[in-house]
């Protein structure tokens, strides 16, 4: 049974609390004397709402009828049949006597009109009936009136097309209304919500449909809102994730308008659930007004983003669409999205045109070209990082070149044909490429600004559409990219920009409260670049149609190219002025490196046009094509100065350093090392090509460099190791530096030394002297022979590395099968007990007399007795490398431990540590894979097989052949396998007791090459690749794997910072100490001077050491024998380098029977008194012969 509404405010007497009795008929007589005759009014209602016209008519003919009577529940009969859209009985409505058609529900549907009503339920003949009589257009029904409602049936604002259509036609018959009565300006006027008229309310909604509407009947689209909001602000106030359900919307008819709390509402209840309508057959159905207003769904969020669009590009019909940019007070658009979306409806070509065409003279021309330059510009790095978001609307707005539609008359047809619409296809034009220039070199231009545009240009001007660069015979599309003056205005801002960076004047308006004056270097380091690029990415495609200022003859390539840099050289002027001004180190060395790497660019570049203009441009067209390519490409938005200078190092290391730049750069060798020690990383940045140059950059300053990106990066090469064991030490460090990742190799080191407290660079010198004993010796590992067990903390601590580590090697390896072991047996070989340290000696020298330069141990060829036979009895002997015995687990192992020898050195080189291990230059060119390596440099130790390779290549093969093939001698280890394998039969477990013999034998220098003869034409190749057997040997492989050993931790591009004689000086580390220059960088401390006796004492002393002990004195003093790379004195080293001192501390408190003792941390070497040079001599005689290794007194 329907209850009354819960609105209902008319009050009855209370009824007995026993459940009324329940009418059954529809007869105007009640069945019971407790059931109430419903009012005519309630009756007219019940009517409407059942669509029962006759009994409607029938109601209308009772005597003295007032139809503007509301029923018990506030309901008028006009109301409801226009909420109900009921044509006929409004008709018939409206045709009583007395009838007020603005007559107002009341209670659940206070203030609700016929008229508003009406447009609720989308009725339009219902309003055309309302509109014969006098109606209020003004009334309101909550925050709205009838043309409001017409305005919410949009798509956006989640309705239909068809109810879009339907409520537009209404409110057309409104605005024909209200202009027939002069009423139209009233009603465009109000605001029904107090705060917006209908514009706001059409904007707001995203309703631009009726927003042309309204512009046809005179509204005005640029009126502010009550809230001094414009119509532009009311769109972005209630769109997207902004957007309310409830914006202006009518209330709903259910709702009760005096809902109260407590007390008051649980009476209301009680007296509805008592109240009952003798009208149980009148069960309310929806109503047409509730089924549109109130049915609805959220907009999906493309169809919002169009109709959106739409209205932001109707409201700005009059002023234009870069109104949508504009910055200035609140007349534009704020939010990117949106601006976004007007930039992929019209397309940025469109845009710049339409501006471009304002007269210079309106002063809105500035403000919008300000706004859309800055609006792209933000948009950019949305695109590239919100792909899903922005990347499409981006390529939209690049790539739509068209207008919306062009009227033009077929001449063929007549003038009476209709007018046909056809797209125009539209190119950016001369006045708005000039407009983006001057936005582009504006004195306020920010560097993004001037990046993100100069990548637009390139789109839309695409200069490197064709393979080369244009001709002379052709013009640009626009004429001022072929004027000097075009470039020559560039390279003015650069000077300018040039000139504030080296002396700091900075004026900018828009700088932040917070930004530090670090980042105002920043910003104008990057405008810089970005000028830089600009310059660079027009010059390559449009150097050969340069015309003179006058525009009479084109200009050479060099020529044009001189006259546009001039303003760039005159830096040199003032780079000078500025780095002579220097006396230490500064906090911003990068605005002077980042000038002298543009000056270095500029001059070799000017110097290869001179040399070869064609050659050179065709260069710098392929970088450039590149470069724009990558740009456009890109993934991500890279602001960081490292990375924002990559395309003039591209072209730094692409062009020969003139020598004019060198002499230009020699006299500035102190302030350029100022720079680097300022800060090491300018060497990356801009200095990088200067380390070529010899004799400019210090080589301390290069491994500075390499320590401070290790130093910057993420991960860490961390190594614990125990010295209580000896014997496991390069299991321990082999199985840590190989398990570590190829990140955390890039990274600082770490090392640990169990159970002894220390921490600095003297854990990391004793670890890198643990390296030279252990790989290093030409003698096997000097720490392997030691028989001690391992104590029970290395036990506990490393048991999982040892593990690890022993099942890797080679008498462990698990995968090795039992045929692998019976071949080791049958070739006559000893079976190795230990672990890795049993492959060594790992190195050996190449001159057993002098002992110096040292290679890879050459390691004995294994062949089997049976191949041997077999070539004696096929008279051949030559072998190929399928002939010989290889033990593929011991070469697994080489390579393991040769790749854990290529880190360690790339590690030693960054922590500043020598290894004493002198490696010939014709190593390290190949560590830096130096193409340009000749025979003659593989035998640059023997001047015999030199001249012997020599006579090959000046010998006439054609005139006198030679009995030469690509084969080369060699002694190979003969086995007999045969006898071997009954030896191991008989007593497996002992070891072949044949001893093998070794033999010469002849063998391929190439893989399927022995049996080519030597001719006129292959000589030089036999004549390489004897050259190279003769270096590497049969070890070429671990060669290669300490070359990748070496790359793991020194990346390959950093390497050629670095000369192959200073990577042979960093390894090799210094053979003589300078006592003379260790005696002055001495620091002595607690109070101590150099003239105490006992201090003196110790010089004599020292002095009178030979080198050996001199080098223990270092070892226990520092934690390594060899003295600094760098010497002893720290004076050129960078600010955040390793320079720690050396110091002597004399120690009142100590026993004279105590020997010294030293704190390797920090190089601190603390003396007892003593009262004698005899009894200093004893005690430090035995702390160097005992005391080497760990921080124990003694």
């Amino acid at each position: 049974m329907a209850t009354s509404s819960p609105s209902a405010r008319g009050r009855r007497p209370r009824r007995p609390r026993s459940k009324p009795t329940t009418s059954t008929t529809t007869s105007a007589s009640s069945s019971s004397s407790s059931t109430r005759q419903p009012s005519t009014a309630s009756q007219l209602v019940a009517a409407i709402r059942r669509d029962d016209f006759a009994t409607l008519s029938s109601l209308l003919q009772t005597p003295e009828l007032d139809v503007n009577r509301r029923t018990p529940q506030g309901d008028a009969p006009l109301v409801e049949a226009c909420r109900y859209a009921r044509v006929d009985m409004a008709t018939a409505l409206l045709a009583a006597p007395h009838v007020n058609a603005n007559v107002t529900s009341s209670n659940r549907s206070a203030g609700l009109t016929p008229l508003v009503a009406a447009c609720m339920a989308l009725a339009p003949h219902v309003v055309a009936l309302l509109l014969q009589k006098s109606v209020d257009l003004l009334k309101t029904f909550g925050r709205v009136d009838a043309a409001a409602v017409c305005l919410l049936f949009c798509e956006a604002n989640g309705r239909s097309d068809a109810q879009n259509d339907a409520a537009l036609q209404i409110l057309t018959q409104l605005l024909d209304y209200a202009q027939e009565h002069d009423q139209l300006q009233t009603l465009l006027d109000a605001r029904p919500d107090k705060v917006n008229g209908l514009v706001h309310v059409a904007a707001g909604l995203g309703n631009w449909k009726a927003l042309q509407l309204l512009r046809g009947f005179g509204a005005d689209l640029s009126a502010r809102n009550a809230a001094e909001h414009s119509a532009l602000g009311v769109v972005e106030l209630n769109a997207f994730q902004a957007r309310s359900l409830q914006f202006c919307e009518p209330p709903r008819a259910q709702a009760d308008a005096g809902t109260g709390r407590g007390r008051n509402n649980r009476k209301r209840h009680k007296k509805q659930q008592e109240e009952e309508t003798e009208q149980t057959e009148d069960q309310e159905l929806q109503s047409e007004a509730d089924k549109q207003t109130f049915t609805r769904s959220r907009p999906d969020r493309a169809v919002e983003a169009f109709h959106v669009t739409r209205t932001v590009l109707e409201l700005t019909k009059d002023s234009g669409v870069g109104a949508v940019f504009s910055r200035k007070g609140d007349e534009g658009v704020r939010g990117l999205y949106i601006k976004a979306l007007v930039l992929a409806e019209v397309g940025l070509v469109p845009i710049l045109n339409e501006i471009a065409q304002m007269a210079d003279t309106q002063k809105e021309k500035a403000v919008y070209t300000d706004g859309l330059m800055y609006t792209v510009t933000s948009v950019y790095p949305l695109a590239v990082k919100n792909a899903k978001e922005y990347q499409s609307l981006w390529r939209q707005a690049l790539d739509k070149r068209t207008s919306d539609k062009l009227e033009v008359n077929d001449a063929a047809q007549g003038d009476e044909e209709e007018k046909k619409s056809v797209p125009r296809t539209l190119g950016l034009s001369h006045e708005a490429f000039k407009m983006v220039l001057n936005g582009m070199l504006s004195h306020d231009s920010l560097s993004r600004r001037v990046k993100v545009w100069t990548l637009i240009l390139m789109h839309l001007l695409d200069p490197y559409a064709g393979a080369s660069p244009l001709t002379a015979d052709k013009r640009p599309i626009m004429e001022e990219c072929g004027q000097l003056q075009f470039f020559e205005r560039i390279t003015e801002m650069i000077y300018r920009s040039g000139t504030k960076l080296a002396f700091c004047i900075f004026d900018r308006n828009d700088i932040e409260e917070d930004e530090s004056y670090d980042e105002e270097i920043e910003f104008h380091l990057h405008v810089l670049i970005s000028l830089t690029e600009l310059f660079l990415q027009f010059f390559a495609p449009y150097a050969r149609t340069i015309r003179s200022r006058d525009n009479v003859k084109v200009l050479g390539i060099s020529e044009s190219f001189q006259l546009a840099i001039k303003p760039v050289k005159q830096l040199w002027i003032l780079v000078n002025a500025a780095l002579g001004s220097l006396d230490d180190a500064i906090a911003t060395p990068q605005r002077f490196s980042l000038l002298l790497h543009l000056l270095q660019v500029i001059e070799q570049l000017e110097a290869a046009f001179v040399l070869d203009e064609h050659a050179t441009l065709t260069k710098l067209f392929g970088i450039m094509n590149r470069f724009v390519k990558k740009e456009a490409n890109k993934k991500r938005i890279k602001m960081v100065i490292t990375e924002q200078t990559q395309l003039l190092h591209t072209i730094a290391t692409s062009f020969p350093i003139p020598s004019t730049f060198t002499d230009k750069a020699i006299p500035l060798k102190d302030s350029v090392d100022m720079l680097i020690r300022s800060d090491p990383k300018v060497l990356g940045m801009d200095l990088y090509s200067l380390a070529s140059i010899p004799g400019l950059i210090r080589l301390e300053h290069k491994v500075d460099y390499l320590a401070t990106l290790a130093e910057e990066r993420n991960g860490s090469v961390s190594v614990s190791i125990s010295r209580a064991s000896e014997a496991n030490y390069v299991d321990f460090i082999l199985q840590q530096i190989l398990s570590t990742s190829a990140g955390n190799l890039k990274g600082e080191m770490n090392i640990t030394l169990v159970n002894e407290p220390g921490v600095g660079v003297g854990v990391t010198r004793e670890f890198f002297q643990i390296v030279q004993r252990c790989f290093f010796s030409t003698t096997g590992s000097q720490v392997h022979a030691s028989t001690a067990k391992p104590a029970p903390h290395v036990l506990e601590i490393g048991a999982q590395w040892l593990q690890l580590a022993r099942s890797q090697s080679p008498r462990n390896n698990k995968k090795r099968s039992d045929n692998e072991k019976e071949s080791r047996a049958k070739r006559g070989r000893p079976t190795r007990s230990g672990g890795f340290a049993e492959l060594f000696p790992l190195f050996e020298f190449v001159d057993k007399q002098r002992c110096s330069v040292v290679t890879i141990a050459s390691r004995s060829v294994y062949v089997s007795k049976q191949v041997i036979e077999t070539k004696r009895k096929e008279k051949s002997l030559s072998l190929t490398q399928k002939d010989l015995l290889v033990d593929s687990s011991e070469v697994d192992a080489l390579k393991k431990v040769y790749l854990c020898i290529g880190r360690l050195m790339g590690l030693a080189i960054r922590n500043h540590q020598p290894l004493a291990a002198d490696f010939p230059l014709v190593f390290w060119r190949f560590m830096m894979r130096d193409g340009s390596l000749s025979w003659e440099d593989y035998c640059e130790n023997s001047d015999v097989f030199k001249r012997s390779l020599q006579f090959v290549l000046d010998h006439d093969f054609d005139a006198e052949p030679l009995d030469m093939r690509f084969e080369y001698t060699m002694d190979v280890v003969v086995v007999d396998e045969e006898a071997d394998a009954k030896q191991s039969a008989e007593d497996s477990g002992s070891t072949a007791s044949n001893s093998p013999v070794t033999t010469s034998m002849e063998m391929e220098l190439q893989k399927g090459m022995g049996d080519v003869e030597v001719t006129n034409a292959n000589k030089a190749q036999y004549v390489m690749l004897r050259a190279q057997q003769y270096f590497f040997g049969n070890e070429l492989t671990y060669y290669q794997k300490i070359r990748d050993g070496f790359t793991d931790t020194v990346v390959k591009s950093d390497l050629k910072l670095f000369r192959p004689e200073e990577l042979r000086r960093l390894v090799r580390g210094e053979r003589t100490i300078d006592f003379v220059g260790l005696k002055k960088s001495v620091v002595y401390s607690r109070g101590m001077s150099p003239s105490r006796r006992v201090i003196q004492d110790f010089w004599e002393i020292a002095e009178s050491f030979d080198q050996e002990t001199r080098s223990k004195l270092l070892t226990f003093w520092s934690g390594s024998p060899l003295p600094p790379i760098f010497g002893f004195d720290s004076k050129y080293r960078s600010m955040n380098a390793d320079t720690a001192c050396w110091y002597i501390d004399v120690d009142t408190q100590m026993k004279a029977s105590f020997c010294p003792m030293a704190n390797t941390c920090d190089r601190r070497l603390i003396l007892p008194d003593y009262p004698t040079s005899a009894a200093l001599k004893e005690k430090l005689l035995v702390a160097l012969e005992h005391g080497s290794v760990g921080y124990d007194r003694m």
